[in-house]
């Protein structure tokens, strides 16, 4: 299952042997106008590619001194060939206007901003012994398991302190309890923010983000991205951009960029062109394109329910925004078909089969200029049907649960369909005995109505029109009555069987199930 989340999700490397490629300290003294690389583990590490990335992404606003002292805590990523990426985790501190940085292959914010954390406090007060002995056994540590503990015994100076860090489980949700870069989003934009992010990122917009804390920038960025699972941005995507490449903003391609306001800037607005700016400092949010309102509305209304409602610590933003994309993905295998020897997809058959509510906006999205996330996806999982893997993430999950409410509404609405069934021919069963009945000892059709009220009691249900009309439509203008002309009889279909109307699924679950849906 871990290799499937990385393979479809966020594009791990499958070549990973240690738990980190490099670790690198890196200062400000350069002759070609890049920080130094001052000291690295693995010695004989040689990607020359690699480590230029490193000395370019350390200091992403240049070797001028900051203003702030505190230290900031970042990422970035790097993308090789194969277009798999490895994780770059930086500690800059600008007292000493030092910087240092591991590369992995793993994706875990929190396993190594701790290591940095705690190499940082033996480089400060340990020795270089002391430092190589840390590094050296993390190096080699095997591989951990989800849910395992790192724990090792670490010597800084005269003291001996224990180092441990819980591996966190990939294949669920983001939440921010545990999640840095989750945390860090959702602190950082409003919900109504969210919405118009979500909308852009599914439009494949230039999009950049910008602030000066670089923690906040590239926490923002990665969360951002998680909001398509289970697709992944397929495009440009840059962490935190460097000075030394601004110009990437002007490329006409997509992009996810998070860009230092130092950076941004050096920059001309006007020479952006048509881009989506999320300003985190002064919390906003700038676009060309109303996206949201091409969003199909049950999609928008409920991501605006689920969002304003979102007050826990768990993976409810992160869920809420998966259910949206299972309302507007979940059915994508109703565009596969069986051909002689395997199975295809038929963007147009996607489409075809999905409610029309739907299908102007994923019209939009396939095609010949279509988003790559989805065509991605769709590789993928016909990929893994044609190869008889099993698919099993959250995405299946929240499918399964959709259908399963699916199933139940339409049994609800039969139970509804008896309940007005039986009243209704209780209805004419009463009008046939009271048409046997002596005309001069008929009650008069308001009687029960006068004397309810009288007795200060609840009027008992009554179907006479005279207590349903409304008082303002008798004063109006007079319109044709619409409703005449329509077969009532065959709005409903009474000779269709139906269950017990007083079970367990009667009509008081009706309205709390669809309910879940429909907000």
């Amino acid at each position: 299952l871990f290799g499937f989340w990385c393979t479809v999700t966020i594009r791990c490397r499958t070549d990973v042997a240690t738990l980190f490629d490099v670790f690198c300290e890196v200062g400000t003294s350069a002759e070609d106008g890049l920080p130094l690389i001052l000291t690295k583990y693995p010695e004989d590490y040689s990607d020359d590619a690699a480590l230029k990335s490193v000395r370019q992404f350390s200091f992403p606003c240049g070797l001028k001194e900051t203003d702030s002292e505190a230290v900031q805590l970042f990422s970035f990523v790097l993308t090789d060939s194969r277009s798999q990426y490895t994780f770059g985790f930086c500690r800059f501190t600008p007292r000493n206007n030092t910087c240092i940085c591991v590369l992995s292959g793993f994706s875990w914010p929190g396993v190594f901003y701790k290591v940095l954390n705690h190499i940082s406090l033996i480089m400060n007060s340990g020795t270089q012994g002391d430092l190589d002995a840390i590094l050296t056994r993390i190096y080699h540590t095997d591989i951990p398991n989800i849910g395992d503990t790192l724990k090792f015994e670490c010597h800084n100076g005269m003291h001996v302190s224990t180092f441990q860090v819980k591996i966190p489980d990939v294949t669920k949700l983001p939440t921010l309890r545990e999640d840095r870069f989750m945390l860090e989003f959702y602190n950082a934009v409003s919900t109504r923010q969210m919405l118009a992010i979500y909308a852009s990122l599914l439009k494949e917009r230039r999009i950049i983000f910008t602030g000066r804390k670089l923690s906040q920038l590239s926490s923002c960025i990665y969360a951002a991205s998680t909001l398509l699972y289970p697709m992944f941005w397929q495009s440009v995507f840059i962490p935190v951009l460097p000075e030394s490449l601004r110009e990437m903003v002007m490329a006409p391609m997509p992009f996810l960029i998070g860009v230092p306001k130092q950076v941004m800037e050096l920059n001309v607005l006007k020479d952006l062109g048509e881009v989506v700016i999320v300003d985190l400092e002064d919390k906003t949010l700038q676009s060309a394109h109303n996206d949201v309102a091409d969003m199909p509305n049950e999609v928008v209304m409920y991501l605006k329910n689920q969002l304003k409602n979102s007050t826990d610590m768990d993976d409810s933003i992160s869920r809420s925004f998966l259910r949206a994309n299972v309302l507007l993905f979940g059915g994508y295998r109703m565009g596969f078909s069986t051909g002689v020897s395997q199975i295809f997809h038929t963007s147009q058959k996607f489409v075809r089969e999905q409610r029309p509510t739907l299908q102007p906006f994923l019209s939009s999205l396939i095609g010949a200029d279509g988003v790559q996330y989805l065509e991605r996806f769709i590789e993928e999982r016909t990929r893994f049907l044609n190869s008889g893997l099993p698919i099993s993430d959250e995405f299946e999950v929240e499918i399964a649960n959709m259908d399963k409410l699916k199933l139940q509404v339409k049994e609800n609405a039969s139970d509804v369909i008896g309940t007005l069934k039986d009243k209704v021919t209780g209805i004419q069963i009463s009008a046939k005995l009271n048409k046997l009945t002596p005309k001069e000892i008929r009650m008069p059709k308001n009687w029960t109505l006068k004397k309810s009220s009288k007795s200060g009691g609840f009027e008992p249900m009554s179907f006479d029109n005279i207590q349903w009309q409304d008082d303002s439509s008798r004063n109006s203008s007079p319109c044709p009555d619409l409703s005449a002309n329509v077969p009532v009889a065959n709005l409903i279909d009474f000779d269709t069987p139906v269950g017990n109307p007083y079970s367990a699924s009667g009509i008081g679950e009706f309205k709390s199930t669809h309910s879940c849906w429909a907000n």
